[in-house]
């Protein structure tokens, strides 16, 4: 089971995302050496290897997720964590279990949570659910977990974590405040936000024919919420136009930091859809070529762990630029062109004397045979 998981791994990181590759790359010596075994697995070994797969298995993979990340965060000592929390989609197709309609995206799928760090781009944690639960359904439950981890870090950190509207409850903020972690959330424009925003601006009317801008704040109590908190707001007024106002309302815990200054900080989560993407057209994080949740579950999850491994590969070998694509890596240093020979017990890899990035590569394989020993 480990070996066909490694090599499963090993495909995703590679890009070969179909199972059917498997039948491809069964008799490739460098996967081969790679992995210790003369004998790769099939397309049919594989989908064996999903069916075996139980709850725990599951369960494990969330757990590996996030070894890969403390492993990152450890040999970094990072400190400050700036996380976004976001939901997809995973289209579904045909009469796939706990499949359904999701409204906003007009689609049939799974709709799973995730949560990144800004900072190191890696995935914190990931769960899959039905595609018609609500963006924020339980996300106090989730994160909490990442949050316990987060303090059980060896140095000590901050937390900040941002959201759309969608993760604006009470319970998500309490849950914050239970883990001294910090927030961003946008809150959804109501008439009473709108009444307090437009009499705390009732003495600098906008003029017509300019755009301002004015950031303030003011106390809020939602009639749901057990305090009040501090609501900022962005108030824009666009040149030309009939609208006085348009205001965007964002509830944070932070108490020293000026307004405009946090609205810089919470439209920086714009970066986990770049993150998400990344995850999904890059790893096949929203393939869903099994009948069963649990199966394409672990697809996912399995996605999430290479992914991780990536991050961290960039953060321990890629100073030239982490904020590469693993196409970009995938094009540079995974898919080149090479002779194989064999020696003894060796495996030998003769690059093509063309290949433009030789000199990086032969340094990449240096840096990680003096890290190996």
């Amino acid at each position: 089971m480990i070996d066909i998981f490694l090599e499963k791994l090993l495909l995703d990181v590679a890009g070969y995302l179909h199972d059917s590759s498997a039948n491809d790359w069964q008799r490739d010596p460098v996967l081969a050496a790679t992995l210790g075994s003369s004998r790769l697995v099939s397309q049919p070994s594989l989908s064996r290897f999903f069916k075996r797969l139980e709850d725990a298995d599951l369960d494990d993979f969330r757990k590996l997720i996030w070894q890969v990340a403390a492993l990152a965060f450890r040999l970094s000592g990072q400190s400050r964590f700036v996380l976004d929390i976001d939901s997809t989609h995973c289209d579904t197709f045909g009469n796939q279990e706990r499949s359904a309609f999701n409204a906003h995206y007009m689609a049939y799928g799974y709709h799973p949570q995730v949560v990144f760090d800004q900072e190191s781009g890696l995935l914190l944690d990931a769960l899959m659910r039905p595609g018609n639960e609500y963006i924020g359904k339980e996300a106090d439950k989730f994160v909490e977990t990442t949050f316990s981890r987060l303090s059980a870090l060896p140095q000590s950190t901050s937390v900040i974590i941002r959201g759309d509207s969608g993760f604006a409850a009470p319970k998500f903020y309490e849950m914050c405040d239970t883990h001294g972690v910090d927030f961003l959330v946008r809150l959804k424009a109501n008439s009473k936000l709108g009444k307090l925003a437009e009499t705390a601006l009732v003495d600098c009317p906008p003029k017509y024919e300019e755009s301002k801008c004015v950031y303030h704040e003011f106390k809020y109590q939602a009639a749901s919420w057990g305090k009040a908190r501090r609501v900022i707001i962005c108030s824009t007024h666009t040149a030309d136009e009939l609208v006085p106002w348009n205001h965007a309302f964002v509830v944070t815990s932070l108490a020293s930091e000026a307004p405009e200054t946090l609205f810089k900080t919470y439209r920086q989560r714009g970066n986990a859809e770049n993150q998400i993407k990344e995850l999904k057209c890059g790893f096949g994080f929203d393939k869903t070529d099994s009948s069963t949740f649990a199966r394409n579950t672990a697809r996912a999850l399995i996605t999430g762990i290479a992914y991780n491994l990536v991050q961290l590969f960039k953060q321990l070998f890629v100073s030239e630029d982490r904020r590469s694509t693993i196409s970009s890596l995938r094009f540079s240093l995974f898919h080149i062109a090479g002779r194989i020979t064999w020696h003894a017990r060796r495996v030998v890899i003769h690059l093509a004397s063309n290949y433009v990035n030789k000199n990086w590569f032969s340094r990449l394989m240096d840096e990680v045979h003096q890290l190996a020993t």
